[in-house]
């Protein structure tokens, strides 16, 4: 019994660091522009595009986190969960949502005065 549960805790850590999602914060220097796109598939998205230095930021962090669950936070919310598995060069960014209210509620957040920091990765 004892082996067992010290080999459970030697394996915790591990499990918790492998489900440790990492987070990319986007700020009112990463964001150029953003607008809610047309309905598809009952998902409303939102697509946000950089500014150069957000593009340049966001596409380090991917290359740097290929295959694992990554976060793209705003103003304290989660406006993207995914993991990534291919470069993203574009410096654009689609959130997709269940409503068209949720997406507006979104673009509300892009277009007002989204927080100076944090910026990037924390």
């Amino acid at each position: 019994m004892m082996k067992w549960f010290a080999t459970f805790l030697l394996v915790t850590p591990g499990a918790v660091l492998a489900e440790t999602e990492l987070d990319f914060h986007l700020c009112s220097a990463y964001v150029h522009q953003s607008a809610v796109g047309a309905q598809t598939e009952n998902e409303w998205l939102v697509h946000v595009k950089l500014t150069e230095l957000g593009a340049t930021s966001f596409e380090r962090f991917i290359e740097a986190n290929i295959g694992r669950m990554s976060r793209v936070i705003v103003d304290g919310r989660v406006f993207l969960r995914a993991t990534i598995w291919a470069p993203i060069s574009s410096g654009t960014l689609r959130g997709k949502f269940s409503s068209r209210e949720v997406a507006n509620d979104w673009q509300r957040t892009f277009t007002g005065e989204l927080l100076a920091s944090p910026c990037g990765v924390n």
